[in-house]
């Protein structure tokens, strides 16, 4: 099933989250700051003594955030939240398998890459303690976001004007991997740019992260309209269209919109200490990186889905472990919970492309869905349930516990997958149930319970970080999680190969599909696992409550320092 893009996981909507990696500025202001009046007089629907006017409020909403902000963050947010992580990202996604079947890749081939090039999500601990520790010219984030952009700039450029005939398979996955890190680390440092607003004054967080979040939907929502008409015409076009926007990024850091100013050393070099005399947190963020940067190698260097499964087997239990010995109990059994979660998750993604979009002489028992369909109309109406989702969960499940709301979650969303089977299966027609009718029906679903699945996971993440070590043990948690998924491709490429389903778009392939039906069941299946696990490794607590003490240290009981008896 074409499935929502991974939403750069674990993403969050709570103020204290976004933080740099910074010491953070806890000095109250004697007077009401502008971003208070800001957020305290800010109404996207103009208030309730207000008329409502053209733009709903929208233009009111703006100029006080720019009042307390700042015209230059505004600005910067729009080019990299909402042109470049909004529109680029949602482009850009609907084409890449569309630039693979040019090459007649495999199904197994597709996954296997589209968990390699996933992979820069799970570096943003190493790419923000580099910008923090290590600055360019006594620069901490312009420098490095100038780098990564002229990087991605360059592959989205090569992807839009080659063609299979004259860029090869290898330098194609590095173009999605390097495009992929522009979008994640230009993420992260302007994340850490707007959290020094924040962090001066928390009234402002719910105002910027709706400027932020609400931009990013519209974007995104703009792009999957767009996306269908424009690979029709032809997939090379999304990303030569994309060079563009992603050049944007450019011109607010060459403006000096990132408002910096030159680092002390001093003050640099007391970070690195105080950064080193955390070992366990070391130890973490090091082996996230060799394993990440492992898997990167073994991908662009072997296309055969057993080498990279393997590797994906050490990378998960090297990453386990290491959570599990170095963090505290109940933080360490949940990071084991979602690692366990997303890897089991096995993606059947490029199999389940070859399925929707093969043509009549390809697969003459297939759906046939055209590109419109494919991407416009089922990416738009995916998100839209996705954002439903939201607004169902904060208003009838933000009560429950982690532990029911996952367990709810996990069985909901493994029923809706088993679904996907009578698809593949082609019951749906032999019922008379038409495949346009079904796929939409089930998309939505599934997008809907996947955001009430993903909801609780940010949320108890927050509680988790402990205080002045938060954007270090979010960037760790959230780059696990993506681990996980990245290895959840690499697993199901596997899958796909043992099962003999291996499409590539070529003519008369309908025997291809014979056991997709078969890889879906598993990969319905093997969730449950996490089901069991989830009364050991989740914590029975409400949401909203606190899960672990705020001022204890991550690294508290934990077995290296039962084994060192240091605590």
């Amino acid at each position: 099933r074409k499935s929502n893009p991974p939403t750069p996981p674990c993403e969050t909507n709570n103020p204290e989250l976004v933080m740099s990696y910074g010491d953070p500025k806890t000095e109250p202001s004697p007077l009401k700051s502008a971003m208070e009046e800001a957020c305290e007089t800010t109404s996207l629907m103009g208030g309730p003594n207000k008329r409502v006017s053209w733009t709903f409020g929208l233009y009111d909403f703006l100029m006080k955030l720019e009042k307390g902000v700042g015209y230059q963050l505004l600005a910067l947010l729009f080019v990299v939240q909402h042109i470049l992580k909004g529109f680029v990202y949602e482009f850009q996604y609907a084409a890449v398998n569309y630039i693979y079947s040019e090459y007649s890749l495999t199904a197994s081939q597709i996954t296997l890459y589209t968990g390699v090039t996933s992979l820069p999500w799970s570096l943003k601990p190493i790419i923000g303690l580099a910008s923090d520790l290590f600055p360019i010219y006594g620069y901490n984030r312009a420098p490095y976001m100038l780098i990564y952009s002229i990087a991605g700039t360059a592959a989205f450029a090569i992807v839009g004007v080659t063609s299979a005939d004259t860029l090869s398979q290898t330098w194609l996955v590095l173009a999605f991997f390097t495009q992929a890190l522009q979008m994640s680390s230009c993420d992260l440092l302007c994340e850490a740019k707007y959290a020094e607003k924040i962090q001066e004054n928390t009234a402002i967080g719910p105002a910027m992260l709706s400027y932020v979040w609400g931009g990013q939907t519209a974007f995104a929502l703009f792009a999957d309209m767009i996306s269908g008409p424009v690979l029709a015409w032809s997939p090379h076009a999304v990303f030569a269209i994309c060079t563009v926007p992603a050049a944007l990024v450019i011109v607010p850091l060459a403006m000096g919109y990132t408002e910096e100013t030159k680092a002390d050393p001093i003050v640099v070099a007391e970070k690195r200490t105080k950064f080193f005399a955390q070992f366990e947190v070391c130890f973490l963020v090091a082996i996230m990186t060799v394993a990440v940067l492992s898997l990167t190698v073994c991908g662009l260097a072997s296309s055969s889905p057993k080498m990279n499964a393997i590797a994906s087997l050490l990378a998960f239990i090297g990453t386990t472990t290491g959570f599990l010995v170095m963090l505290s109990p109940t933080l360490a059994k949940f990071c084991a919970y979602t690692v366990l979660q997303t890897s089991l998750t096995l993606s059947t993604s490029g199999a389940s492309y070859y399925f929707f979009i093969d043509t009549p002489t390809q697969y003459p028992e297939g759906p046939h869905f055209t590109p419109f369909f494919y991407s416009s109309v089922l990416g738009t109406c995916s998100s839209l349930m996705a954002l439903i989702g939201i607004v169902i969960f904060q208003r009838y499940f933000s009560h429950y516990s982690y532990r029911n709301i996952m367990l709810v979650t996990n069985v909901g969303y493994g029923i809706l997958s088993l679904l996907d089977c009578l698809f593949y299966s082609r019951i749906n027609v032999r019922l008379g149930i038409p495949d346009h009718v079904f796929v939409l029906g089930t998309a939505c679903m599934e997008s809907m319970v996947l955001m009430w699945q993903y909801m609780p996971q940010v949320i108890i993440l927050s509680y988790f970080c402990p205080k002045g070590m938060e954007a270090t043990m979010y960037a760790l948690l959230a780059g696990l999680h993506n681990l996980g998924s990245s290895i959840s491709s690499t697993w199901g490429a596997y899958l796909l190969e043992l099962l003999h389903v291996e499409p590539s778009g070529a003519v008369d392939e309908s025997s291809e599909f014979d056991n997709l039906w078969v890889a879906s069941l598993i990969s319905s299946l093997l969730p449950t696992i996490t089901v069991a696990a989830l009364f050991f490794l989740v914590p029975d607590v409400k949401q909203g409550d606190a899960v672990v003490n705020p001022d204890a240290s991550v690294v508290e009981g934990s077995l290296w320092r039962r084994w060192r008896s240091e605590d």
